[in-house]
Protein backbone atom coordinates (compact mmCIF):
# COMPACT_ATOMS: atom_id res chain seq x y z
CA UNK A 1 0.00 0.00 0.00
CA UNK A 2 1.46 2.92 -1.18
CA UNK A 3 1.97 5.58 1.89
CA UNK A 4 -0.27 8.68 2.43
CA UNK A 5 1.76 11.80 2.49
CA UNK A 6 0.82 15.08 4.21
CA UNK A 7 2.65 18.14 3.72
CA UNK A 8 4.22 19.83 6.22
CA UNK A 9 5.96 22.55 4.47
CA UNK A 10 5.80 24.55 1.14
CA UNK A 11 6.86 27.21 -0.03
CA UNK A 12 3.90 28.97 -1.57
CA UNK A 13 2.26 29.13 1.35
CA UNK A 14 4.67 31.27 3.62
CA UNK A 15 5.69 34.75 2.78
CA UNK A 16 9.12 36.20 1.49
CA UNK A 17 11.57 37.29 4.50
CA UNK A 18 10.66 40.85 4.26
CA UNK A 19 11.42 41.79 7.71
CA UNK A 20 14.99 40.77 7.00
CA UNK A 21 15.25 42.64 3.90
CA UNK A 22 14.20 45.70 4.82
CA UNK A 23 15.87 45.88 7.89
CA UNK A 24 18.13 48.11 6.62
CA UNK A 25 15.35 50.91 6.53
CA UNK A 26 15.89 51.22 10.07
CA UNK A 27 19.27 52.94 10.07
CA UNK A 28 18.60 55.02 6.99
CA UNK A 29 15.48 56.75 8.98
CA UNK A 30 17.53 56.90 11.95
CA UNK A 31 20.59 58.61 9.78
CA UNK A 32 17.89 61.10 7.71
CA UNK A 33 16.01 61.49 10.92
CA UNK A 34 19.41 62.64 12.58
CA UNK A 35 20.58 64.87 9.98
CA UNK A 36 17.53 66.87 9.67
CA UNK A 37 17.47 67.18 13.60
CA UNK A 38 21.09 68.77 13.22
CA UNK A 39 20.37 70.87 10.70
CA UNK A 40 16.63 71.84 12.14
CA UNK A 41 16.78 72.07 15.58
CA UNK A 42 20.81 72.27 16.22
CA UNK A 43 21.59 68.75 17.62
CA UNK A 44 24.97 68.92 18.90
CA UNK A 45 24.58 64.90 19.38
CA UNK A 46 24.91 62.36 17.63
CA UNK A 47 27.96 63.27 15.73
CA UNK A 48 27.95 63.83 11.81
CA UNK A 49 29.51 60.49 11.11
CA UNK A 50 27.41 58.41 13.02
CA UNK A 51 24.56 59.89 10.73
CA UNK A 52 26.38 59.33 7.68
CA UNK A 53 27.43 55.78 9.00
CA UNK A 54 23.79 55.57 9.62
CA UNK A 55 22.50 56.43 5.92
CA UNK A 56 25.32 54.39 4.21
CA UNK A 57 25.12 51.15 6.24
CA UNK A 58 20.98 51.70 5.15
CA UNK A 59 21.13 51.99 1.89
CA UNK A 60 24.03 49.54 1.07
CA UNK A 61 21.36 47.23 2.80
CA UNK A 62 18.11 48.38 1.10
CA UNK A 63 20.26 48.47 -2.66
CA UNK A 64 22.21 44.98 -2.01
CA UNK A 65 21.14 43.01 0.81
CA UNK A 66 17.59 43.17 0.65
CA UNK A 67 16.98 42.62 -3.12
CA UNK A 68 19.02 39.78 -3.55
CA UNK A 69 16.89 38.47 -0.32
CA UNK A 70 13.54 39.06 -2.15
CA UNK A 71 15.11 37.59 -5.02
CA UNK A 72 16.30 34.58 -4.30
CA UNK A 73 12.96 34.03 -2.87
CA UNK A 74 10.58 35.31 -5.41
CA UNK A 75 12.98 32.95 -7.78
CA UNK A 76 12.21 29.60 -5.87
CA UNK A 77 8.76 30.95 -5.54
CA UNK A 78 7.65 31.05 -9.33
CA UNK A 79 10.36 28.04 -9.97
CA UNK A 80 7.85 26.09 -7.77
CA UNK A 81 4.70 27.60 -9.18
CA UNK A 82 5.87 26.97 -12.59
CA UNK A 83 6.60 23.23 -12.09
CA UNK A 84 10.22 23.83 -12.09
CA UNK A 85 11.66 21.57 -9.47
CA UNK A 86 12.25 17.50 -9.06
CA UNK A 87 10.93 15.03 -6.75
CA UNK A 88 12.69 12.62 -4.96
CA UNK A 89 11.06 10.11 -2.43
CA UNK A 90 12.48 7.42 -0.05
CA UNK A 91 14.17 7.23 3.54
CA UNK A 92 16.19 9.59 5.02
CA UNK A 93 19.83 7.94 5.85
CA UNK A 94 22.96 9.99 6.48
CA UNK A 95 20.98 12.40 9.03
CA UNK A 96 23.27 15.03 10.71
CA UNK A 97 21.42 17.13 12.95
CA UNK A 98 22.28 20.61 13.76
CA UNK A 99 23.48 21.55 17.08
CA UNK A 100 20.89 23.91 18.83
CA UNK A 101 23.57 26.99 18.46
CA UNK A 102 23.54 25.99 15.36
CA UNK A 103 27.80 26.42 13.99
CA UNK A 104 27.04 23.58 11.26
CA UNK A 105 24.00 23.05 8.87
CA UNK A 106 21.34 19.84 9.23
CA UNK A 107 22.19 17.39 6.29
CA UNK A 108 20.72 14.65 5.23
CA UNK A 109 20.08 12.30 2.14
CA UNK A 110 17.52 10.82 0.09
CA UNK A 111 18.48 8.55 -2.36
CA UNK A 112 21.43 10.47 -4.16
CA UNK A 113 20.03 13.71 -3.14
CA UNK A 114 21.81 15.51 -0.35
CA UNK A 115 19.82 18.36 1.31
CA UNK A 116 21.56 21.43 4.19
CA UNK A 117 20.00 23.55 5.93
CA UNK A 118 20.06 26.02 9.09
CA UNK A 119 17.42 27.86 11.33
CA UNK A 120 20.09 30.64 11.45
CA UNK A 121 20.23 31.18 7.53
CA UNK A 122 18.19 33.21 5.63
CA UNK A 123 17.41 31.72 2.68
CA UNK A 124 14.56 30.37 0.66
CA UNK A 125 12.95 27.26 1.10
CA UNK A 126 12.09 24.93 4.10
CA UNK A 127 15.49 25.05 6.53
CA UNK A 128 13.89 23.76 10.31
CA UNK A 129 16.41 22.05 11.53
CA UNK A 130 15.28 19.03 14.46
CA UNK A 131 16.73 20.71 17.24
CA UNK A 132 14.09 23.98 16.25
CA UNK A 133 11.47 21.17 16.92
CA UNK A 134 11.55 20.86 12.90
CA UNK A 135 10.33 17.29 11.45
CA UNK A 136 13.08 15.60 9.61
CA UNK A 137 14.46 12.35 11.43
CA UNK A 138 16.87 9.14 10.58
CA UNK A 139 14.42 6.52 8.48
CA UNK A 140 12.26 8.95 8.21
CA UNK A 141 10.08 8.59 4.66
CA UNK A 142 9.68 11.67 2.67
CA UNK A 143 9.09 12.91 -0.14
CA UNK A 144 10.52 16.39 -1.02
CA UNK A 145 9.87 18.83 -4.76
CA UNK A 146 13.53 20.48 -4.29
CA UNK A 147 15.51 22.82 -6.87
CA UNK A 148 18.98 23.58 -6.40
CA UNK A 149 19.49 21.53 -3.36
CA UNK A 150 16.65 24.11 -1.81
CA UNK A 151 13.33 22.26 -0.39
CA UNK A 152 10.53 23.53 -1.75
CA UNK A 153 7.95 21.30 -0.33
CA UNK A 154 8.21 18.64 2.25
CA UNK A 155 6.18 16.15 2.87
CA UNK A 156 5.81 13.62 5.13
CA UNK A 157 3.43 10.46 6.14
CA UNK A 158 0.67 11.66 8.25
CA UNK A 159 1.15 9.14 10.83
CA UNK A 160 4.96 10.44 11.69
CA UNK A 161 4.51 14.04 11.94
CA UNK A 162 5.33 15.28 14.93
CA UNK A 163 2.47 17.13 16.73
CA UNK A 164 3.33 20.93 18.14
CA UNK A 165 3.80 19.24 21.69
CA UNK A 166 6.56 17.13 20.35
CA UNK A 167 7.70 19.94 18.21
CA UNK A 168 7.80 22.08 21.70
CA UNK A 169 9.22 19.45 23.65
CA UNK A 170 12.36 18.58 20.69
CA UNK A 171 13.06 21.86 21.09
CA UNK A 172 13.47 22.62 24.77
CA UNK A 173 15.77 19.03 24.48
CA UNK A 174 17.79 21.07 22.01
CA UNK A 175 18.05 24.20 24.57
CA UNK A 176 19.23 21.80 27.23
CA UNK A 177 21.60 20.22 25.85
CA UNK A 178 23.50 23.01 24.60
CA UNK A 179 23.04 24.58 27.81
CA UNK A 180 24.84 21.86 28.91
CA UNK A 181 27.42 22.28 26.52
CA UNK A 182 27.97 25.71 27.05
CA UNK A 183 28.35 25.41 30.73
CA UNK A 184 31.05 22.41 30.20
CA UNK A 185 32.76 24.87 27.98
CA UNK A 186 35.99 26.13 29.39
CA UNK A 187 36.70 28.75 26.65
CA UNK A 188 33.00 29.94 26.89
CA UNK A 189 33.22 30.17 30.74
CA UNK A 190 36.43 32.38 30.61
CA UNK A 191 35.15 35.04 28.90
CA UNK A 192 32.06 34.97 30.12
CA UNK A 193 33.79 35.49 33.32
CA UNK A 194 36.22 37.96 31.79
CA UNK A 195 33.15 40.03 30.74
CA UNK A 196 31.41 40.02 34.14
CA UNK A 197 34.58 41.12 35.56
CA UNK A 198 35.63 44.06 32.94
CA UNK A 199 31.93 45.16 33.27
CA UNK A 200 32.76 45.36 36.81
CA UNK A 201 35.61 47.62 36.38
CA UNK A 202 33.80 49.55 33.87
CA UNK A 203 30.70 50.46 36.49
CA UNK A 204 33.18 51.14 39.35
CA UNK A 205 34.45 53.88 36.84
CA UNK A 206 31.43 54.98 36.56
CA UNK A 207 30.51 55.28 40.19
CA UNK A 208 33.87 57.15 41.08
CA UNK A 209 34.29 59.45 38.20
CA UNK A 210 30.52 59.77 37.58
CA UNK A 211 30.51 63.86 36.89
CA UNK A 212 33.24 62.60 33.71
CA UNK A 213 30.92 59.94 32.71
CA UNK A 214 27.82 61.46 32.62
CA UNK A 215 29.05 63.37 29.57
CA UNK A 216 28.22 60.35 27.60
CA UNK A 217 24.88 61.02 27.64
CA UNK A 218 24.29 64.80 28.66
CA UNK A 219 26.31 68.36 28.66
CA UNK A 220 27.35 69.75 31.88
CA UNK A 221 25.97 71.79 33.92
CA UNK A 222 23.58 69.47 35.65
CA UNK A 223 21.08 69.88 37.63
CA UNK A 224 20.74 68.13 41.31
CA UNK A 225 18.01 65.76 40.90
CA UNK A 226 19.73 64.60 37.24
CA UNK A 227 22.70 63.96 39.04
CA UNK A 228 20.90 62.28 41.43
CA UNK A 229 19.13 59.97 38.69
CA UNK A 230 22.69 59.20 37.19
CA UNK A 231 24.19 58.00 40.60
CA UNK A 232 21.97 55.64 41.40
CA UNK A 233 21.58 54.46 37.52
CA UNK A 234 25.74 53.94 37.94
CA UNK A 235 25.62 52.29 41.38
CA UNK A 236 22.52 49.74 40.55
CA UNK A 237 24.98 48.84 37.50
CA UNK A 238 27.93 48.05 39.53
CA UNK A 239 25.66 45.85 41.92
CA UNK A 240 24.23 44.18 39.12
CA UNK A 241 27.46 43.53 37.71
CA UNK A 242 28.86 42.04 41.09
CA UNK A 243 26.12 40.13 41.48
CA UNK A 244 26.70 38.43 38.16
CA UNK A 245 29.93 37.83 38.53
CA UNK A 246 29.69 36.25 42.00
CA UNK A 247 27.12 33.99 40.46
CA UNK A 248 29.24 33.00 37.91
CA UNK A 249 32.00 32.00 39.96
CA UNK A 250 29.41 30.06 42.26
CA UNK A 251 27.93 28.39 39.48
CA UNK A 252 31.62 27.87 37.16
CA UNK A 253 34.33 28.29 39.34
CA UNK A 254 37.56 28.53 37.17
CA UNK A 255 39.80 25.74 37.25
CA UNK A 256 43.46 26.22 38.30
CA UNK A 257 44.39 26.25 34.45
CA UNK A 258 41.42 28.33 33.37
CA UNK A 259 43.17 31.47 35.83
CA UNK A 260 46.07 32.75 33.61
CA UNK A 261 43.74 32.47 30.82
CA UNK A 262 40.96 34.09 32.03
CA UNK A 263 43.01 37.27 33.52
CA UNK A 264 44.80 37.74 30.04
CA UNK A 265 41.20 37.78 28.16
CA UNK A 266 40.00 40.03 31.29
CA UNK A 267 43.24 42.48 30.59
CA UNK A 268 42.00 42.68 27.12
CA UNK A 269 38.69 43.48 27.97
CA UNK A 270 39.83 46.17 30.27
CA UNK A 271 41.97 47.91 28.02
CA UNK A 272 39.63 47.77 24.91
CA UNK A 273 37.13 49.66 27.23
CA UNK A 274 39.45 51.83 28.30
CA UNK A 275 40.83 53.26 25.24
CA UNK A 276 37.25 53.63 23.53
CA UNK A 277 35.95 55.22 26.81
CA UNK A 278 38.94 57.71 26.79
CA UNK A 279 37.95 58.49 23.21
CA UNK A 280 34.82 59.01 23.68
CA UNK A 281 35.82 61.78 26.62
CA UNK A 282 38.28 63.07 24.45
CA UNK A 283 35.78 63.72 21.81
CA UNK A 284 33.84 65.42 24.11
CA UNK A 285 36.47 67.79 25.19
CA UNK A 286 37.19 68.60 21.67
CA UNK A 287 33.67 69.49 20.89
CA UNK A 288 33.38 71.96 24.10
CA UNK A 289 36.46 73.35 23.11
CA UNK A 290 35.58 74.50 19.53
CA UNK A 291 32.11 75.39 20.81
CA UNK A 292 33.81 77.29 23.34
CA UNK A 293 36.02 79.37 20.59
CA UNK A 294 32.74 80.06 18.35
CA UNK A 295 31.15 81.73 21.33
Amino acid sequence: MPLQYTTVYQISQLAPDWPFACIGLIPLIAGVAIIWGKRRFKWTKPHWLFAGFCCFFGVLWCGIVGPSILSADWRAFTAYQNGDYRTVEGVVYDFHPMPYEGHQDECFSVQDQRFCYSDYEIAAGFHNATSHGGPIRADLPVRIAYRDGRILRLDIPKDQILTPAQSAAVSAEGERLWQRRSDNDPVLQRMNTAALFTAICWTLWWNLQWKRVMRFWIKPPYRPWVQILFRVFFALNFVGALIGFIRQLLSHSLAKQDIIPTIQIAAIMCIVVALMSAYALWMAQRRDAKAALQH
